[in-house]
């Protein structure tokens, strides 16, 4: 199939009601000003009958159609054709031809037919929704809906007509039925709809809309007798054909009668529209209380008032329950999402420690593989030392016992970078720890790099070894790749100021390289973000260092100066007393 033929199809319907429109404003207008009464009369007999007959001929196509929704509208057809025959049967009354079948209940009977085939349809297209709390939910909003419309009509028209003598018993009866057919079927109509508002744009809103305006033309009427009016009051213009013309958009809508709202869709204004009436009703009430006489249908008002409270309460208390379950399920999700975020940061931490130990333990072996040299170049010293009958030199022994041990004591502070987890915050000084982290930290460092430490005076803080040494190979790490020709790298640790108020100790890494670009500055800390070639860096180092410092009690920031290198201030977690 050619898909340029899709708009072209799709919009003929468009297209075909748009002309029906046109002309029915045009045939409208010409009735109400061209014509005299009778014929104008008969005009627009013929216009509805043509109307009908369009929408009767499309409705009956899609009721051919091997859809699900076939069966419904098969019964809207035979609804137009209800509706065709109460047209038809106008035609003989404005001759004036004495036909008495044509009088008395048989209209009513047949407009009683075609509501109950109208609501036999809306129930086979299987619209309900889906979930039981759903359809207490929104069965109430199109409950509420019809209670606080029939109750405007009761204190507008409906109460002074049915409780009056001006009309026989017969004809209130059936003006009380007919107004409260077509609430409720706009009543179940909103029910069907409210769970999936995106029907409104089909067929649904289409027939939303005819019982709308069946009920407004009916007010019309009915207002009309009740100004003492011996005749039906004219309709301007082309209103009069807009009712049919609803069901021809029903039928001619190219949308399916069950549309489904896509994913994510953001809520409509539609769930007002229960709401709207209720309004009304209210405004109404108050009216009634302050300026109203005693009439006799101001009993039924307030029933029905307190009808509508009732629904309104249990509505609402629905909506409550909905709040605390979202609540409750809210909570459930940020705690969930919480812990979550707990272990991904712990993950990270010991994703970047292990880089560490990694980092560490290459200059560690490179370090490792001097010292085992020095030990081997003078064990074989001794050996030859005794081949010839001398004793071994004790120079030589010592050399071999400081290799031994500088090697042994390396690697101890490695596994015990490893083992952190266990190890519980006591109180520190800086420059304790920043002389016997020295060595450590000489592994990372080639020949071409120096490194420097400052500062004197104690210097107390709260943490541990591990954490201080994660930080330190994470900065100093930085440092050495920031100066691939060479250059100093200085750690300073200062004690707090007097107006920098209750802090922890200082420390500051800095190094002599090209500085961080301005555009880059504000994603240092971000994780993953590195300015290295792949699979040299992994994006997480100083990211871990700031989550380290700020769950301790800590705080990170730096200072750059482009060509002039970079100095990253540590402010370590303060602790009171003497170390």
């Amino acid at each position: 199939m050619d898909s340029s033929a899709i708009p072209i199809r799709a919009a003929r319907p468009g297209r075909f009601l748009a002309v029906a429109c046109v002309c029915a404003l045009v045939v409208g207008t010409a009735a109400q000003f061209g014509f005299s009464e009778r014929n104008r009369d008969l005009l627009v007999i013929l216009g509805m009958t043509t109307l009908v007959s369009l929408a009767l001929f499309h409705a009956s196509r899609r009721a051919c159609l091997p859809d699900p929704e076939a069966r419904g509208w098969q019964l809207i057809s035979l609804f137009l054709v209800v509706a065709l025959l109460l047209q038809l049967i106008r035609i003989p009354e404005h001759f004036k031809v004495g036909w008495p079948i044509l009088y008395g209940p048989f209209p009513f009977v047949l407009s009683l037919v075609g509501s109950t085939l109208q609501a036999i349809a809306l129930a086979c297209w299987q619209l309900s929704p889906r979930t039981r709390f759903e359809r207490l939910r929104y069965g109430l909003d199109g409950l509420m809906f019809a209670i606080a419309v029939f109750f405007v009509l009761w204190g507008l028209v409906l109460g002074p007509l049915f409780l009056g003598d001006r009309f026989p018993v017969a004809v209130r009866l059936v003006w009380l039925a007919t107004f409260l057919v077509y609430d409720l079927l706009l009543g179940f109509t909103l029910y069907l709809g409210l769970s999936d508002p995106a029907r409104f744009r089909g067929p649904l809103g289409w027939l939303a809309a005819a019982f709308l305006l069946a009920s407004l033309l009916n007010l019309y009427i009915l207002l009309g007798k009740l100004s003492g009016s011996t005749q039906v009051p004219d309709i301007p213009g082309g209103v009069t054909f807009l009712l049919p013309l609803a069901y021809l958009g029903a039928a001619l809508s190219p949308h399916p009668v069950g549309s489904r709202t896509s994913q994510g869709e953001p809520p409509h204004l539609i769930h007002l529209v229960p709401y709207l009436p209720v309004l009304g009703a209210a405004i109404l009430g108050m009216w009634q209380l302050a300026f109203g006489s005693d009439e006799g249908h101001h009993p039924v008002l307030v029933w029905l008032a307190l009808a509508l409270v009732l629904v309104l309460l249990v509505r609402q208390y629905l909506a409550l329950r909905d709040y605390s379950i979202l609540s409750q399920t809210l909570e459930v999700r940020v705690a969930e999402r919480t812990l979550a975020l707990e272990q991904a940061q712990a993950l990270l931490l010991r994703t970047e420690r292990l880089n560490s130990l990694a980092t560490l333990g290459a200059g560690l072996a490179h370090d490792m593989n001097n010292m085992l040299s020095a030990v081997q170049s003078r064990a074989e010293l001794v050996i030859m030392d005794l081949d010839e009958g001398r004793l071994p030199n004790r120079k030589d022994l010592v050399r071999v016992h400081e290799a031994t041990q500088l090697a042994a004591a390396l690697s101890s502070r490695l596994m015990a970078l490893g083992r952190q987890d266990s190890e519980p915050p006591r109180l520190l000084d800086l420059g304790d720890e920043l002389l016997a982290i020295q060595p450590l930290l000489q592994i990372l460092l080639p020949r071409n790099l120096t490194l420097r430490l400052e500062g004197s005076g104690p210097m107390p803080f709260l943490g541990t070894r591990g954490m201080l040494e994660q930080i330190l190979v994470n900065l100093v790490g930085n440092a050495r790749d920031a100066m691939p020709s060479g250059g100093v790298i200085t750690l300073r640790g200062r004690a707090p100021r007097p107006e920098e108020g209750p802090v922890g100790p200082l420390l500051e890494i800095e190094d002599t390289g090209t500085g961080i670009p301005e555009g880059l500055q504000a994603q240092v800390f971000q994780p993953f973000f590195t300015t290295k070639a792949p699979g040299i860096g992994t994006g997480l180092g100083l990211a871990s260092v700031k989550s380290l410092l700020e769950k301790a009690g800590g705080s990170i920031q730096f200072i750059t100066r482009p060509d002039r290198g970079t100095t990253f201030q540590v402010r370590l977690p303060l602790a009171t007393g003497r170390v």
